[in-house]
């Protein structure tokens, strides 16, 4: 029962994407032929005409980038109202969103790579690289998305508009306290090593995403019904 629950959210949640990606994939590139069309009837060049055509498949994977980002930015409290509903329970919603997350990550992904095989040949480490960067995106969408669920419109403007600011002049005031410290800190030898070291990247990258995960995995389990 549990894993025909989990799947059913999964199915839900591809569907939702589906039909999402139809409409905004149907306007985005309707739009964007509408005005190559513009182009050729007034400058009536047809080879640029066709140039510009060629840029419809980047158009189209940039479309389905943002989408994936949008969706688990703006459906968990949707989601969870539609589980409460079905007796689904969040430890099963929070398994389904998250497979679900790993999923179509990796079908944007891989339609972002073969777009990208039109301009370039391929690129292993790239590749890779491109990859961890679309799950830690979706995965610190899915974070914010949850963290949002838990407040109603008032707090969301509040907060929406109050956390980057607030995040802007916190880096700023760091900044301006790390500029007496740079000289001492470039004649460390210590320091240089760890900066330079291919590992420190990969230790943050790998503490960033535990944090992002637990964070998204603890709003998930605080989400209650409110009344907006």
């Amino acid at each position: 029962m549990k894993n025909q629950k989990r799947s059913l959210v999964i199915s839900t949640m591809f569907q939702q994407a589906g039909h999402a990606t139809g409409i905004a994939l149907g306007w985005g590139l309707g739009i964007a032929l509408i005005i190559y069309l513009f182009g050729l009837i007034i400058s009536r060049n047809l080879e640029s005409f066709l140039v510009s055509l060629q840029a419809l498949p980047d158009i189209a994977s940039s479309i389905l980038n943002v989408l994936l980002m949008a969706i688990f930015l703006v459906t968990p409290y949707t989601d969870f109202k539609w589980a409460i509903q079905n007796g689904i329970s969040r430890k099963t919603l929070w398994q389904g969103r998250i497979l679900s997350l790993f999923l179509m990550t990796l079908v944007v992904w891989f339609i972002a790579q073969l777009v990208d095989l039109m301009n370039a040949p391929f690129d292993l480490v790239s590749a890779w690289h491109s990859l961890l960067s679309y799950f830690s995106l979706s995965l610190t969408m899915v974070a914010i998305g949850n963290g949002f669920a838990l407040l109603n419109r008032r707090w969301k403007w509040i907060v929406g508009i109050g956390l980057p600011m607030a995040c802007l002049v916190l880096l700023m005031m760091l900044a301006y306290s790390l500029v007496g410290l740079i000289p001492a800190l470039s004649a460390s030898g210590v320091f240089k090593s760890i900066i330079i070291s291919n590992v420190t990247g990969w230790v943050i990258l790998v503490i960033y995403l535990i944090i992002v995960y637990t964070l998204a995995r603890f709003f998930n389990n605080k989400i209650q019904l409110r009344r907006d």
